[in-house]
């Protein structure tokens, strides 16, 4: 049994063997017929495309034979053209160098000739040497013997003569000096009229601004019995309150205000108003309450018209104090010209100058403004306002110009810049303007006065009359004793006069009236 296992062991792997060679006979076999197809397909292929490039070469040679019989005639059209503009350049170039062979020779025909010139220039400038020296030679004869004729040496006449020039020239520059500045006053007066007459027509404020009350009615007798305390504790209390004296005459139904300070006297105006028309029981209590009220109140309307005047002419930097001080002119007044108003006007006039002079307009406007601010505090503290108003500015950061203006706007320091003399002008506008100012009584008197014996006291004249509120005086002469030519020379020298004594605003206008007075009487005999 075993053995029979043993021989069918033997046979299945001997079996095994005989395949597995028959196995790899069959795939060699297999591999080398596939080779031999590859090589076959690889040679069809490389005779496929060799030929297909000989095709593709012969359908190149094709095209490449059909483009040039296209454009072989524009080739050779081209060709020809090229060898026309080849002619043409040769015989550009040809020409060219023959004008550059020309220009060479002038060339250098011009150089001989500057050669030529630049000898006989200097032959000329040996010629013009000698020249010199034979001059020189001459002046040092000439000198020798003219020193020796006027038997002194060349440097002092030298001297002499420089001292000549000099005196001549000093002369005529002081005659055109003298020339231009007589030319330039006549021009300047003209322009000063032109310019004063534009700025005063463009100037639109109103001509005549509010008067200073200073007394207050009494609304009855009612509220005069009230005020009027036997005791006068009434007057007391109010006087110690407001710092004014307080005037009540007998027959007189008003109360009147007398003080140095306008503001404290604005401050009595309305407190005794504001008690009379309270029509309460008038006591010392009552009065301190309301003028403490209206104390506020006017210190509340002093620091809005202070802004409010520093707004309308649009100043900025202004200190505070400073608008205060100008709040408080609009109580102020002189010759009856409210002061606030009047510094508003100058500060406009100032302005509107300095635009037709070309000058700062916004520091004219300060300027101006600022001009008599201290006239605000004149009354408590010593000087001119002027100064004092400097004063004051210059210790709250003014400009040293701007302090400068204000102190020389009435001279009490020789004005030097433009703003300076800008706001002299502006003042004096403002200031003699018509309905700006009005004169009392006694000082109108006073005026006439003067005017009537300044004009009386001319040989000659035999009366005169002052008109027009003291804008004219009229003065009337013997015409026996003065003729036309004396009432033209007395007319003048009596405004010669005027201006010279009299203190006054404005122009005065004098007339002189040639009188003649013819008397005859008629005389008949009855029959």
């Amino acid at each position: 049994m075993l053995v029979v296992i043993a021989i069918a062991l033997v046979g299945i792997i001997a079996g095994g063997g005989l395949g597995l060679a028959l196995h790899k006979l069959q795939n060699a076999r297999t591999l080398r017929l596939a080779r031999e197809e590859a090589q076959e397909i690889v040679g069809e292929a490389k005779e496929a495309i060799e030929l297909k490039l000989l095709e593709e070469k012969e359908r190149i040679q094709e095209i490449e034979m059909e483009m040039w019989t296209k454009v072989e005639p524009e080739m050779l059209k081209t060709e020809g053209r090229i060898e026309d503009l080849q002619e043409v350049a040769n015989e550009n170039k040809a020409k060219a160098d023959q004008i550059v062979q020309e220009e060479k020779k002038k060339l250098q025909e011009r150089e001989a000739d500057v050669k030529t010139q630049e000898q006989a220039l200097k032959g000329q400038e040996t010629e013009l040497n000698k020249v010199k020296d034979a001059q020189k030679a001459l002046n040092k004869e000439f000198i020798e013997k003219l020193t020796a004729k006027l038997n002194t040496s060349a440097e002092d006449f030298k001297s002499e003569l420089k001292a000549m020039m000099e005196d001549e020239a000093q002369r005529r520059a002081a005659r055109l000096a003298q020339e231009h500045e007589e030319d330039a006053k006549e021009h300047a007066e003209t322009r000063a009229k032109k310019i004063l007459g534009l700025i005063i027509d463009r100037f639109a404020r109103p001509y005549c601004a509010e008067r200073g009350i200073g007394a207050v009615n009494f609304p009855d007798s009612h509220a005069r019995k009230l005020f009027c305390d036997p005791a006068g504790n009434n007057i007391k209390a109010l006087q110690e309150a407001c710092g004014c004296d307080i005037i009540v005459e007998e027959g007189l139904d008003m109360v009147g205000v007398a003080g140095f300070d306008p503001v404290r006297r604005e401050l009595t105006r309305r407190t005794l108003e504001r008690i009379f028309k309270e029509k309460k029981s008038i006591t010392p209590d009552f009065i301190k309450k309301i003028a403490e009220n209206q104390r506020k109140e006017l210190t509340k309307n002093i620091k809005h018209d202070g802004d409010s005047l520093a707004k309308e002419l649009k100043l900025e930097g202004l200190n505070a104090e400073i608008r205060q001080m100008m709040g408080s002119l609009r109580y102020r007044y002189s010759f009856t010209q409210n002061q606030y108003f009047h510094c508003g006007e100058v500060g406009w006039l100032a302005g509107l100058l300095a635009s037709e002079l070309g000058i700062d307009i916004k520091k004219a406007r300060r300027v101006g403004m600022l001009h008599d601010i201290g006239k605000s505090m004149d009354h408590v503290m010593e000087g001119g306002h002027a100064v004092i108003g400097a004063d004051f500015i210059a210790a709250r950061g003014e400009a040293p110009d701007v302090v400068h203006a204000v102190k020389a706007h009435h001279f009490d320091e020789q004005p030097s810049t433009d703003h300076a003399f800008i706001v002299i002008a502006a003042d004096a506008i403002s200031g003699a303007r018509p309905g700006a100012r009005r004169s009392t009584i006694e000082s109108y008197n006073q005026k006439v006065s003067e005017l009537q014996d300044i004009a009386r006291s001319f040989q000659g004249v035999t009366d005169c009359f002052v008109l027009s509120g003291g804008r004219e005086c009229r003065v009337l002469v013997n015409g026996k004793k003065i003729d036309d030519t004396h009432a033209l020379d007395l007319s003048k020298k009596i405004a010669a006069r005027i201006e010279e004594e009299c203190n006054y605003p404005g122009q005065i206008k004098v007339v002189v009236v040639r009188e003649t007075i013819v008397t005859e009487q008629t005389r008949k005999e009855l029959a």
